[in-house]
């Protein structure tokens, strides 16, 4: 029995011992590493921030500037565009540089309102200025001493339009805030790591009134935490790429269009004698770019939406606001929103509201507004044909109140059954590759529960995977008068579309703004699953007259190359059924093919780190990321293109 005893005692101190060693050695690594981490994110937050300020900046009047320039028109609205940043972010000062000679950089604006140093005054230099001179935004690993304090500093190139290196946006942090940052930022990861290291001694600890197997079993469970909390960290990262590539998106032909609106205002400008007839084309060319840009603006707008909603449900810093309001009103305009959404699809949208429910309802209207709008955007989104209804029931209650049921019903892809317990997960969204060309943030659903937490409300899913999705709500609201709802009023057939630049996609005309090159007999095929990508691309590179032909997936794309010879292919990525990789590799892989040797470049707005090298080791011949630059769009097409097809302008 002693030796029972003695035996279970000296397995249980070494599994102590063990246990003890190790976990203090894993939170020991785990806490390098995440300081690493958390250092690298800082810099890049303040490279964000240099690399915004920069690119708001006229790199050709930046370049120009002088000493007598300053109070100028010129110089005023270069300070009022680096103002915007002084006071809307939390940087201590942010000045522009220019480089006088070899690793000597002078002041040529500084916005600092009490000691601004003066046109042509040295600057401290540092490694990650020299970088920056020679256009590559860098960040100081080190901080630096000035006569203002200590810095650490973010260094961002302004490039004119030749491409050279105009002059240097700089951001200064203080040493202090970044320390800080660094500090509060790890003293949550060292605690949560304590918390850890504290769990498995308090483990080991009890193990000395147990047996081995329960001490086991506690292991398993510490492993499946393990597994969780990764899994957890897998899916944050997932969210992040994915939300590079759904803003960079609408981001893409919001610059494309905008550059095509300013090159047609200049052309049309340049004409002395403009005739009616060319005047209200350019007017149809502009208001159809324009159009193209409002509808990005708007999908962009709700990515930042949902995102700062998120965020602020997160912090707890969204309200209720309640107010007498009108259901028929609000279920009126919802369906007119949903019934446009869903024609533009073929999809039929089914209403069936219980006209006896009380019309004069108090609550956050704009809070019911947007779960519904999230479950019925969610609906037609996901239903490819069919129909989307939504279903208006309620009961009266003896407290003054009705318990709304809203019912939204598809015959879209539905969910699987493994997948539902992840619905209303953080940072989830589901089957991601069937679901990658899909534009949002993937934070509706999580949204609409937290909203519907905070109102009290319910919200529950019914689905049969490739049948469709049931998903029922029920909100409890205050009724102010007993009058029944009114008849919603009949759908309003809706406005004429604003002229899209597909429209003119097709016209030939050579643009008067100029370029780098003509090659009107050279054949370049565009890949891209959104059209508007597509006329980006033609328009931008409308006075070059290549021929283009356009792909709207990558099964297209391969029948379109095995036939036709193009002298360049651009491929975008993220396309439904088969993405762009993959449509790749198959055009090489086609023998005989007309373009199998053609050069193709990938055109993504995939621009994650290491997108780039990984791309390239796929076999692309080239790669660029979106939003693309007309000029640098050019670059790419008089590099691949055939030169003796190629008529410098």
């Amino acid at each position: 029995m002693k030796n029972n005893t003695h035996l279970s005692s000296k397995v249980i101190l070494m599994v102590e011992a063990i246990l003890l060693i190790t976990s203090m050695l894993f939170c020991s690594i785990s806490v390098y590493r995440a300081r690493i981490g958390i250092r690298k994110a800082i810099q890049q937050r303040m490279l964000d921030i240099a690399n915004c300020a920069s690119g708001s900046l006229d790199g050709d009047a930046l370049g120009a500037l002088t000493k007598d320039d300053v109070g100028s028109d010129v110089y005023n609205d270069l300070y009022r565009r680096l103002a915007v940043f002084r006071d809307n972010v939390e940087l201590e000062y942010i000045y522009s540089i220019r480089e006088e000679a070899d690793g000597q950089f002078v002041f040529t604006m500084d916005l600092d309102q009490e000691t601004p140093a003066a046109y042509g005054d040295s600057v401290e230099y540092t490694e990650a200025l020299a970088r920056a001179g020679d256009g590559i935004s860098a960040v100081d690993e080190e901080p630096y001493t000035d006569k203002w304090g200590e810095f650490y500093s973010a260094y961002s190139p302004v490039f004119d339009s030749k491409g050279n290196v105009a002059g240097i946006i700089a951001v200064d942090f203080s040493a202090d805030w970044f320390d800080g940052q660094l500090t509060s930022q790890m003293r949550s990861t060292v605690v949560s790591y304590l918390i850890i290291l504290l769990i498995s001694l308090l483990v080991a600890a009890a193990l000395s009134l147990s047996t081995v197997r329960p001490f086991m079993k506690m292991q398993t469970e510490l492993f499946e935490e393990k597994v969780r909390a990764e899994s957890a960290n897998i899916a944050k990262s997932d969210f992040l790429a994915n939300m590079s590539h759904e803003i960079r998106t609408p981001i893409n032909a919001m610059l494309g269009m905008n550059e095509m609106i300013m090159r047609e205002s200049r052309a049309s400008k340049g004409l002395e004698n403009i005739d009616a007839k060319t005047a209200k084309e350019s007017m149809n060319n502009i208001l159809g770019y324009a159009g193209d840009v409002q509808n990005a603006g708007h999908n962009l707008l709700a990515l930042v939406n949902d995102i700062l909603d998120f965020s602020k449900i997160e912090a707890g810093r969204i309200d209720l606001s309640e107010a007498p309001y009108s259901l028929g009103n609000l279920l009126g305009e919802i369906g007119n929103m949903i019934r446009i959404k869903a024609k533009d699809k073929d999809l039929e949208y089914i209403e069936d509201i219980d006209r006896s429910l009380p019309d004069k309802l108090c609550g956050d209207a704009v809070r019911v507004r947007q779960v519904l709008t999230n479950l019925l955007n969610n609906a037609v989104k996901y239903t490819e044909k069919g129909c989307v209804s939504l279903k208006v029931t309620g009961r009266r209650q003896d407290t003054g109140t009705v318990l709304l049921s809203f019912v939204v019903s598809d015959t879209g892809i539905g969910i699987k059954a493994e997948d539902r317990d992840r619905l209303f997960g953080k940072f989830e969204r589901l089957e991601m590759e069937r679901n990658s060309t899909l534009q949002g943030t993937g934070l509706g659903l999580v949204i609409t529960k937290r909203l519907l937490d905070m109102m009290d409300g319910t919200v529950s899913v019914e689905s049969e995977y490739g049948r469709g999705s049931i998903f029922t709500v029920t909100i409890s609201q205050k009724v102010v008068e007993d009058t029944a709802i009114a008849e919603l009023e009949p759908e309003k057939e809706s406005a004429p579309e604003i002229q899209s630049s597909s429209d003119t996609a097709e016209e030939t005309k050579q643009d008067i703004s100029g370029g780098l090159f003509r090659a009107p007999t050279a054949r370049v095929l565009i890949v891209d699953d959104t059209m508007v990508n597509i006329m980006v691309v033609m328009h931008l590179l409308k006075h070059t007259q290549v021929i283009f032909d356009k792909a709207t997936s990558g099964a297209d794309a391969i029948q379109m190359a095995e036939k036709t010879m193009y002298d360049l292919i651009l491929m975008d990525q993220r396309m439904p059924e088969m993405d762009g990789t993959e449509a790749f590799h198959r055009i090489r892989a086609t023998q005989g093919g007309a373009s199998s040797d053609s050069p193709v470049v990938c055109l993504t707005a995939d621009a994650v780190v290491g997108a780039r090298e990984r791309y390239l080791a796929e076999g692309f011949t080239d790669y660029m990321a979106k939003p693309v630059e007309g000029y640098a769009l050019e670059k790419m097409l008089m590099r691949y293109l055939p030169k003796e097809k190629v008529e410098t302008a």
